[in-house]
């Protein structure tokens, strides 16, 4: 039901050079399709994501709470942030 749901309801946004967005992932159901970068270095696309949390903010469940506090780190994670596209 939620993908016939969302095959209707949903918003297709096209993001250009500069373009940002924020999302409270929590209340937000969001995803994206595919992506095929340029092969041309110059053209590839720089994707920077940040997760944020705030003190005093709408409480989670627990279950998602362990998963989700600052991202989803894994043994494997590499914190970087990259100011120019690698």
């Amino acid at each position: 039901m939620i993908d016939a749901l969302l095959a209707e309801l949903h918003m297709k946004m096209k993001f250009e050079r500069g373009d940002i967005q924020f999302l409270f992932n929590h209340v937000t159901l969001h995803g994206r399709t595919a992506f095929e970068d340029w092969p041309e270095p110059e053209r590839k696309r720089h994707l920077f994501r940040l997760w944020l949390t705030i003190d005093g903010e709408r409480p989670i469940p627990p279950v998602l709470a362990e998963r989700v506090r600052g991202g989803i780190v894994t043994k494997d994670t590499t914190f970087k942030a990259p100011l120019e596209a690698e």
